[in-house]
């Protein structure tokens, strides 16, 4: 059948469900389905069908049973690990999806979803149609012509490739119809193909390009090296039959329809049932499949009125959606109600006059209005510094996002409306009005989220109320004594040159002490170190190997200690002497809300919290940091707060009657590791009880711990045994956490904070162990991001009612540091005690230390 120019998109279903399970979170609906796979699949289908705008669209699947491949090779795909059968339950339902959506789908018992996807190909391509395939898989590449092209996943589904003929030449070295030959020599091992023992990518690809195919080298082995021609003939049929494997078959009986396949309006009534039954909530939205009321439409930019003169805003008592616009000096605030009018303030200086400050700030400040927005913390500090406030926050589409989900990472606008909406803003347009349209959908379907997973107390309680907090602490920053910076850095800067000079001459030349290449080189081949780890790019020269080597070589000590005082000069002194501003003498980091897995805060432009702590460089930096004239630093440190958090979670009777009774818990540790009187513990006994208390928290295996002290893995194994004979409850705690994540593919805090672990079921040992440990830690130290979020906010509150002369200005992972007014500092320093130890009621007390200073260095010991 010959037809005129077409598209024709065919999907691997396996392929690419397979990729949206293991992408994305492992969701279920309420009664246990499992819908990860399934949501994934359906965004990616909604997408395609929005961008690539195919004429023709069928889908392919493995029927998962055995193929005539495995009639060939028993052993063919015997390494691949069993389908989790939360995977297996959503191929059948995924199957519903696109019979709603009406696209076809094609299996058959013999062969698999490539031949079926080449053989619509090639027919295709006869039928004169543009071929696109979708699929994660490699095979498929050896049918690239000019009118087939294939869209390879990556990185899970959230990045492509596109190949042709000539990226395949580029990225493999040899053509399309050349891959079952390149196969044939290297194996596959993701389908367990064996190829030719010893023959690898490069030598595979120099005999393909000098004699084009197996056959040809076959015929050639005379000519080739003894060792690659003994290698290859001595496996003559396990090329041929790995060729036999590789090459996808154009012939599978299989009839290409193209009524069948056009592209066809989706059953709605079929799919509202489908995704009602997955809980598809915002799908349903999405593709106007219920009764409900479609979004309001947002009037176009011609329609925003101009707020720069006299305006009546008559806006009913609903919610505002806010939206900032700045591109280079041009600075706008977009403003709509959800029925109303929109308007657009410009904040440009030579437009903001007293008029639309004042509409604007009353408009912002009123308690009427509800405001509803993206990244508004970031808002409320450009709006802050104009002297308007927002009141009444509502909603954070970022921040709820975030909590949603919070290792996606990339909570932008843009990134959101294509994950939950489906809809690219960039094909849209950039107007502000455009944003904010997406904001009022993205509005709800994140608040149905958060109610799903019982998140809504977390958002509305905490996170949300934390960004007016985190916006005054930017804003307030903290004070900066260039002078000490400055002398700092050329004390730094002579001790490095000293140290740098000092090894030169112990090694006998000069090199670059910045590259891990000619370091190595003078470690490892000039003064012949032992080798303890080499990769493609060199020896290893991590700080890990260098400790390790020191007893060996004195010289290593010095080459860490110049490192020590590269970073600090590089990484610390230098850019915090260029980020004072100007105009306050402070340095104003920013504080990240969303930056986190375990909902910890992160600090950024500079990292305040990880000025170094210990040691004498590190005191001298902290003592840049000053108070104000007039003003002394408070901080204020949680004691052992993980170790408290894991006694409340755990409910271990000793763990918790040692808090109660005040007890030095590193002591008792040792007390039961060493099985000594306590009078016997001395500071290397208990540093060890230190380690394996924290150790616990994080995970830590037998191995990890023996290479932290230093010790045998054998002794390191005891200390961890006698530790679980003493806190038994901790040993069931973390079974039953262990099994909880395994089974559900997530762990929550004390709040209900979830973090997921897509990698808990893997069947990579050393992913899995990691998910693990994950899972261990992340209840108890989300727990603490949780306790003292909710100490911030009460401190916050108490010093805004009483009208305190005090600021919160740093917040360090379990420590609080303020700003005082002198005659202040008794009362405050009573107020944060007081909020701290009570911020959450645990079945162990909280206890909290506090330190009073005129620099940072004062009160960081």
């Amino acid at each position: 059948m010959s037809i005129k120019k077409g598209k024709i998109v065919l999907i691997d279903g396996n392929s690419l469900l397979y990729r949206s399970f293991y992408a994305l979170p492992p969701l279920a609906t309420k009664e246990g389905i499992p819908t990860g796979g399934l949501y994934g699949f359906t965004r990616i289908l909604l997408k395609l069908l929005r961008e690539e705008n195919p004429d023709f669209l069928g889908c392919a699947f493995d029927k998962g049973k055995k193929t005539f491949r495995h009639k060939k090779w028993e052993d063919y795909k015997a390494t691949r690990p069993e389908t989790p059968s939360e995977l297996s339950k959503q191929i059948i339902l995924i199957k519903d999806i696109l019979q709603g959506f009406r696209i076809p789908f094609f299996e058959d018992e013999e062969y698999e979803a490539d031949d079926i996807l080449a053989t619509l190909a090639r027919k295709a391509e006869k039928a004169g149609l543009d071929v696109e395939i979708f699929t994660g898989d490699k095979d498929i590449l050896q049918i690239l012509s000019p009118s087939i092209k294939v869209v390879r996943f990556k990185k899970g589904i959230s990045q492509k490739d596109v190949f042709d003929p000539q990226k395949v030449k580029e990225e493999f070295g040899v053509t399309p119809e050349q891959i079952p030959d390149y196969l044939a020599l290297v194996g596959d091992t993701s389908d367990n193909i064996p190829g030719v023992p010893g023959i690898g990518p490069v030598t595979a690809v120099k005999l393909i390009q000098q004699y084009g195919s197996l056959e040809k080298i076959l015929d050639n082995l005379e000519k080739l090296p003894p060792k690659i021609a003994g290698k290859i003939r001595e496996n003559t049929k396990k090329a041929k039959l790995s060729k036999r494997l590789s090459t996808v078959i154009c012939q599978v009986p299989v009839e290409l329809n193209l009524e069948k396949l056009k592209v066809k309006a989706p059953d709605k009534e079929k799919l509202l049932d489908i995704f009602k039954k997955l809980e598809f909530k915002e799908l349903i939205e999405k593709l106007g499949l219920s009764d409900c009321q479609s979004s309001e439409k947002l009037p176009g930019s011609k329609e925003i009125e101009k707020t720069n003169h006299k305006i009546e805003v008559k806006l009913r008592q609903e919610p505002l959606f806010l939206w900032w616009e700045n591109e280079g000096n041009r600075r706008r605030l977009f403003i709509s109600s959800s029925r109303g009018k929109s308007f657009v303030f410009s904040l440009d200086e030579d437009s903001f006059d007293k008029a639309t400050f004042s509409q604007l700030k009353n408009l912002l400040e009123s308690g009427k209005y509800l405001k509803i927005g993206h990244d508004l913390k970031n808002l409320l500090v450009k709006l802050k510094i104009l002297g308007i406030g927002i009141n009444s926050i509502k909603f954070d589409t970022a921040v709820a996002a975030y909590l949603i989900n919070p290792s996606s990472g990339n909570y932008s606008l843009e990134n959101l409306s294509r994950y939950y909406l489906g809809e690219n803003i960039s094909s849209t347009g950039e107007n502000g009005s455009i944003k904010i349209k997406f904001i009022k959908k993205l509005y709800p379907v994140l608040e149905t989220q958060l109610q799903d997973k019982g998140m809504k107390k977390l958002f509305y309680e905490i996170e949300l109320p934390l960004i007016e907090v985190l916006a005054e602490m930017e804003l307030r920053g903290i004070k900066v004594d260039p002078t000490v910076l400055k002398s700092l850095c050329q004390q730094i800067r002579k001790m490095r040159k000293k140290t740098e000079e000092e090894i030169y001459t112990e090694v006998g030349e000069r090199f670059n002490l910045n590259s891990p290449q000619q370091l190595g080189k003078i470690l490892f081949e000039k003064l012949n170190l032992p080798l303890i780890k080499k990769s493609k790019t060199g020896y290893s020269t991590s700080e890990r190997t260098l400790q390790t080597l020191s007893p060996l070589c004195e010289t290593l000590n010095k080459i860490l200690d110049y490192r020590h005082l590269f970073k600090l000069e590089t990484s610390y002194i230098q850019p915090l002497s260029s980020m004072i501003n100007p105009s306050t003498g402070r340095i104003h980091t920013c504080f990240n809300q969303l930056g986190t897995n375990t909902g910890r805060l992160s600090s950024s432009n500079p990292n305040l919290q990880n000025i170094p702590v210990r040691g004498h460089l590190g005191d001298l930096i902290r003592k840049a940091f000053i108070a104000e004239e007039g003003c002394l630093f408070i901080s204020a440190d949680y004691s052992q707060i993980e170790l408290r958090i894991l006694a409340h979670l755990s409910g271990d009777s000793n763990l918790i009657s040692a808090f109660l009774q005040g007890e030095d818990i590193h002591r008792e540790t040792a007390v039961e590791i060493f099985n000594c009187l306590p009078l016997q513990v001395n500071s290397r006994m208990r540093r060890i009880a230190k380690m394996v208390n924290f150790g616990i928290i994080y995970g830590i295996s037998p191995f990890g711990l023996a290479r932290d002290l230093g010790i045998s893995e054998k002794e390191a194994q005891e200390y961890i045994e006698r530790y679980f004979s003493r806190y038994s409850g901790v040993k069931r705690y973390i079974e039953k956490t262990l099994e909880q994540a395994h089974k559900k593919g997530y762990v929550t805090t004390l709040l209900g904070r979830r973090r997921y672990l897509p990698e808990i079921n893997s069947k990579n040992k050393r992913r899995r162990k990691f998910a693990e440990r994950m899972a261990i830690n992340s209840p108890i130290q989300g727990s603490a991001a949780d306790l003292i979020k909710i100490a911030m906010l009460n401190i916050y509150r108490r010093l805004k009612e009483e009208n305190l002369p005090a600021w919160l200005i740093l917040q360090i992972h379990d420590e609080l540091i303020l700003e005082v007014t002198e005659n202040q500092i008794n009362r405050v320093r009573k107020i944060v005690k007081e909020e701290m130890e009570n911020a959450l009621k645990l079945s162990v007390p909280l206890v909290v230390d506090t330190k009073v200073g005129k620099n940072w260095a004062e009160i960081s010991h």
